[in-house]
């Protein structure tokens, strides 16, 4: 791709949405501070003061009378909190301007690096088939209507088009939920807790970006057709305990009563980085051939994030978590000066890449 001539093409928006952009991501960064010092705020709040207090207010009684302190602390806390609101206002009204001058410039570069594909910077990846990937929500078993589930997605944006004869759909998904039992909320405390752990859990991460703030999924979410047909359904998903703990990892996985039964795989490499469940072990044998294992270690080990796939309804489903988001310009970037075009096209191709990375154009089975 010429991009020094698409560069010069879009640099009145790039120039426009540059100063945006720079206010937007300052704020967010406040914000993402602000956030979980309130939510400790609640925490430390009534474990500090409460056993505390009758010596608090012996101290306050020493102190000169003319000094309101109770007054005082009241007016210090109305201050912050009306500091954080308008933090979040400001940083709210500014993410509405950027994205959409961001949105103007992706589609005018999406219509020269993509011509047979269709942008919808509104659209979204419907709520339904993330919840029925199994990939990215924890369902709630005692929900009776399937229209309820678990599942939210924040960011915006889908683009569909064929690689091949294969249909494929992307969307950018940053996915507010918990992975854990939701009946653990209700354990005192556990919320805040949790929703802290959330935004300060990326500071600590070597690939991480502020848009991963208070999620527990960002990145992009793709549908697309399969060469195989089946019944059931397969999940692969990242190991978290092979490396770890070796020959003990199997019995953890095993235990995991919110999937169906695990299934070992002869593939070394490919059981060293994720863990398969299924309805049928012989049908995920069936899918999971040797050569498609190899094509999903190499497409893992070739993305460096967390790959998360899913058989079901002769689609695959799939997750790739990508720290900074999916179709929409990195925020930490400089528009104008950096390669910021040039990094959207890298995400681009990796996302249609799939295709070929796992061969799915070639059906050489039958029904």
């Amino acid at each position: 791709m010429d991009f020094s001539s698409i560069k010069k093409q879009l640099l009145p928006l790039l120039e426009k949405a540059e100063p945006l952009r720079k206010k937007y991501y300052w704020y967010k960064v406040i914000g993402s501070i602000s956030v979980p010092l309130i939510f400790l705020g609640t925490i430390t709040y009534p474990l500090f003061w409460g056993p505390f207090n009758d010596k608090l207010a012996e101290w306050a009684s020493t102190m000169p009378k003319n000094v309101p302190w109770y007054e005082f602390i009241q007016t210090l806390i109305t201050f912050i909190c009306g500091t954080c609101y308008f933090i979040f206002a400001k940083s709210y009204l500014l993410r509405k301007k950027y994205l959409t001058v961001e949105k103007q410039i992706l589609r005018t570069l999406l219509k020269k690096i993509a011509p047979t594909f269709r942008f919808n910077p509104k659209k979204q990846i419907n709520i339904h088939e993330i919840a029925n990937s199994e990939l990215l929500a924890k369902h709630n078993p005692f929900v009776k209507v399937k229209s309820k589930k678990q599942t939210y997605n924040m960011n915006r944006g889908v683009l569909t088009g064929k690689v091949g004869s294969i249909s494929i759909s992307m969307g950018n998904v940053k996915i507010i939920g918990t992975q854990i039992n939701p009946y653990l909320m209700y354990i005192p405390l556990f919320l805040q807790l949790y929703m802290a752990y959330t935004h300060l859990r990326p500071w600590f991460k070597k690939k991480s970006s502020i848009e991963e703030m208070g999620s527990s999924f960002t990145g992009m979410f793709a549908i697309m057709d399969f060469n195989k047909k089946f019944n059931g359904s397969t999940i692969v998903l990242p190991d978290q305990y092979e490396k770890r703990i070796g020959y003990m990892a199997k019995t953890l996985q095993s235990m995991n009563l919110n999937r169906n039964q695990l299934v070992n795989m002869e593939d070394t490499e490919f059981e060293n980085e994720f863990v398969v469940y299924s309805t049928d072990q012989t049908e995920a044998r069936y899918i999971l051939s040797p050569s498609l294992m190899r094509r999903i270690a190499a497409f893992k080990k070739k993305v460096g994030g967390s790959v998360l796939m899913s058989f079901k309804n002769n689609k695959l489903y799939m997750a790739v978590q990508i720290p900074h988001g999916f179709l929409s310009l990195r925020l930490n970037q400089n528009l104008v000066t950096s390669n910021v075009l040039e990094l959207f096209y890298e995400d681009f191709v990796m996302a249609i890449d799939i295709v070929d990375d796992l061969n799915l154009n070639t059906k050489i089975w039958k029904k």
